[in-house]
């Protein structure tokens, strides 16, 4: 290591960490306020879609005044299975990856009592644990670039707005490791010193690089929310409740970056086999939030629900770590023989910790449901989210989240989700399907990628007056996209990728009520 000091951490710490770093601030602030459909495997077959039902464990979480609609309690957990598939195109080249898991998405418990007030016959309390994102993926693309290279993106961010050079010792990560492993330098002639690279192109407009660019990305963990619920029954019509949650997120992400095959203008110049960047954050976060809700009946067969959630506050603090593995074929680096290079590996010498609060939006749901007496019902709801009310305070004193929440506005606006479906029920028989749609919820289409997701449930269950077996499918598709890396032109590379989830989910339940009765 050359100059890589405790001076290069504080620098970030105030700075903020690069466009490089495996995860900005405004993407996290997304990732953990867009919520995928959650709840029992019923809830789950019918595309999520219950917050005007009720009668279920997962009321506690759904809606709280469903709770109210239980005669007697009620115990279940789910097991779940997910498939995640990628399919990544870069530089005209086609990628596929995937990843699978095993999980426990819910759990759930009621119980229920009655009350001797007036018309308020009977009060229910409910646990749940919700499983509300999956973090498990994994992401890579290969390609041959013909136009720059991330070499390019370190010579830029080693210079300052006003076109000056940074200090060494000051630059941002992980250019600085890209400097403590010789793929960038500082180079003084005549007095005035630059950065330039041993890869890097020479001031001639016939001078020509070609690389070979690939990278992984992958990233486990999950968002969870325990929820503490109760919920009240006013003369069969109302329904009333409020709960508690706590949230949990566990999210790690992995990225390694690769440029290798060279080739030069100058066939005889082969200075280096290849190149590593590898870059992991993790990130754990606690933080919690209330809700309201309400179901009327107005008319015989007819439920209609609210649901308010207010803003979820958490406290979070997140671990980045990255280091450069530089491969380099015994290059004369100052062409006098005083140095050669080979294996160059460049590390932090201590991790980035970094402490913060991270509120994300609430949530309006608003739905109905039409009950066909014994024989079914359909649903539907519409959920309301501004993604532009996220925002963070630092938790370090002299670090400022300005730049990014004014970035939070800029990129996020109010977007619906759509949830619907129905059940068919052919004596102890549950028959069901449904389906979901999440807006994009940029303020533009990013990268001429639009960020919808779209998805279709089914699922079926079996019935007995103390136990029951619900089974759910879930299939789920959408779209992303990403920069390896940014360059002063427009030929910044994108990757584009086709990301389907398929989730299976199997929910067990023990109750002594009569399952028709609800």
């Amino acid at each position: 290591m050359r100059l890589l000091t405790g001076a290069v951490l504080l620098m970030v710490l105030i700075c903020s960490v690069s466009d490089l770093k495996s995860q900005s601030y405004p993407e996290t602030a997304l990732l953990f306020s867009r919520l995928s459909p959650a709840g029992s495997a019923r809830m789950m077959g019918i595309g999520g879609a219950g917050v005007s039902l009720g009668g279920d464990p997962s009321s506690a979480y759904l809606n709280p005044a469903g709770l109210g609609m239980f005669n007697k309690g009620e115990i279940a957990f789910s097991l779940g299975y997910g498939d995640a598939a990628a399919n990544s195109s870069f530089l005209g080249d086609e990628t596929g990856s995937g990843k699978t898991s095993l999980n426990i998405p819910f759990l759930g418990m009621a119980l229920q009592g009655p009350w001797n007030h007036r018309k308020i016959i009977s009060g229910t309390f409910g646990l749940s644990m919700n499983r509300i994102n999956d973090f498990n993926q994994s992401v890579s693309y290969a390609g041959r670039n013909t136009n720059n290279s991330i070499i390019d993106f370190f010579l830029n961010d080693a210079y300052d707005e006003d076109g000056v050079p940074i200090d060494p010792r000051d630059l941002f990560l992980p250019t600085s490791l890209a400097f403590e492993s010789y793929l960038i330098d500082t180079i003084t002639v005549n007095g005035i010193t630059d950065y330039w690279s041993a890869l890097g192109l020479l001031p001639d407009p016939t001078d020509f690089r070609n690389v070979n660019q690939s990278e992984t990305i992958t990233s486990k963990g999950a968002q969870t929310q325990w929820t503490f619920s109760y919920g009240i029954n006013v003369g069969d019509k109302f329904f009333a409740g409020a709960g508690i949650g706590l949230r949990k997120i566990r999210y790690e992400n992995r990225k390694s970056y690769r440029e290798s095959g060279f080739e030069f203008a100058d066939e005889t110049y082969n200075p280096i086999d290849n190149f590593t960047l590898e870059e992991s954050l993790t990130i754990d976060g606690d933080g919690s939030n209330f809700q309201l809700g309400f179901i009327a009946r107005p008319v015989t067969g007819m439920q209609v629900g609210f649901s308010w959630e207010s803003p979820t506050f958490y406290e979070v603090s997140d671990v980045y770590n990255a280091s450069i593995r530089a491969d380099w074929n015994n290059f004369d680096y100052y062409q006098n023989n005083s140095l050669r290079l080979n294996d160059v590996t460049a590390n932090l010498n201590e991790s980035l910790v970094t402490e913060y609060d991270l509120r994300t939006p609430g949530r309006v749901t608003a739905g109905f449901s039409y009950i066909f007496g014994k024989k079914g019902f359909i649903t539907a709801e519409a959920e309301s989210i501004n993604f532009n009310k996220a925002k963070y305070t630092s938790l370090l004193q002299g670090v400022s989240f300005a730049s990014d929440n004014a970035g939070i506005k800029t990129l996020y606006r109010p977007a619906f989700n759509y949830r619907a479906g129905g059940e068919l029920r052919i004596d102890r028989i549950r028959l069901r399907a449904g389906g979901f749609h999440q807006e994009d919820p940029f303020k533009t289409v990013q990268n001429n990628t639009p960020r919808s997701i779209s998805g279709f449930t089914g699922g079926f269950g079996y019935r007995e007056k103390k136990y029951y077996v619900d089974v759910s499918v879930m299939y789920s598709t959408g779209n992303q996209s990403y920069r390896p890396y940014r360059v002063p032109t427009d030929e910044s590379p994108v990757v584009s990728t086709s990301l389907n989830r398929f989730i299976i989910q199997a929910t067990v339940g023990l109750t002594m009520v009569n399952p028709e009765n609800y």
